[in-house]
């Protein structure tokens, strides 16, 4: 009895002596970039999007609908492979990947990558937009318009108008191409109405208010919305669903195209 306990001590210290090695693991991160993911592609279902070159510091997306995004994760700044999954526990069907490309960050930098194209005509591609958001002058926001795909056939481009309300609007940004992005512009923070309109005979597309910030409790910091200054947005313009695919349908939301905003940069934030 005693001996069997001598040797049970002898492997602990045995295990102890291993962890106390001289060996030291190094948990400094590295270099990072932000990357978040967006689904624009308006005739697939969810998608599962991951890099695969390795485990850690890399951003992914589990089913990822059509219009919805993540936020900026940390991500190991350098060239990353990165694959896109129709969204399934079947492996016959998620070894069939849908995209499979190589996209290069830099570090202290955040990136959108707006999933993109057509899954039937597997054009599927990411678009890279760099999301250089710096702090707005005190007691305003900043917003910027992005055009993914809205735009009606034949005449793609959009013009960016926001303002308190319909009878305020001002442009914002002008003939913005399918895939492209604004420039940042500053307004005072409070009530705001974004619209995008086509450039040729304007006609609106799409509209909606931005996002509004709740009150901030009391030592709480700030959230982000159009009356909370400091606040960066993104207002991005999808398209409508294409009927009879595996995107969401209804006639409601998705069968016309539509605006939703995404948060950049939150008050007080890098």
């Amino acid at each position: 009895m005693r001996l069997s306990r001598f040797l049970v001590t002898g492997v602990v210290l045995s295990v102890v002596a291993a962890c106390n090695d001289d060996e030291i693991t190094n948990t400094t991160p590295p270099p990072l970039a932000g990357v978040r993911f967006i689904n624009a592609m308006a005739d697939t279902g969810a998608v599962d999007i991951r890099m695969i070159d390795q485990v850690p510091w890399s951003a992914l997306a589990l089913s990822l609908t059509f219009r919805a995004g993540t936020e900026h994760q940390p991500t190991e700044a350098k060239a990353r492979r990165i694959r896109v999954f129709p969204t399934s526990t079947n492996p016959v069907v998620t070894s069939a990947f849908m995209l499979d490309t190589t996209i290069t960050f830099a570090a202290n930098q955040n990136y959108t990558l707006l999933l993109s194209g057509s899954a039937k005509n597997n054009t599927d591609r990411f678009i890279v937009l760099a999301d250089d958001a710096a702090a707005p002058a005190a007691g305003n926001i900043a917003i910027r318009a992005v055009n993914a795909g809205c735009g009606p056939t034949g005449t793609p481009n959009v013009d960016f108008l926001a303002g308190a309300d319909s009878t305020t609007l001002a442009s914002l940004g002008a003939n913005i191409a399918p895939g492209t992005a604004s420039a940042y512009q500053s307004r005072a923070a409070g009530t705001l109405l974004g619209r995008f309109t086509t450039t040729v005979t304007p006609t609106r597309v799409a509209q909606a208010a931005g996002p509004v910030a709740p009150a901030t409790p009391a030592g709480a910091r700030p959230a982000a919305g159009v009356n909370a200054a400091g606040t960066v947005l993104s207002a991005y313009c999808f398209p409508a669903s294409v009927a009879g695919t595996t995107a969401p349908q209804d006639t409601v939301t998705f069968n016309r195209a539509a605006v939703v905003y995404f948060v950049d940069r939150v008050p007080g934030g890098n």
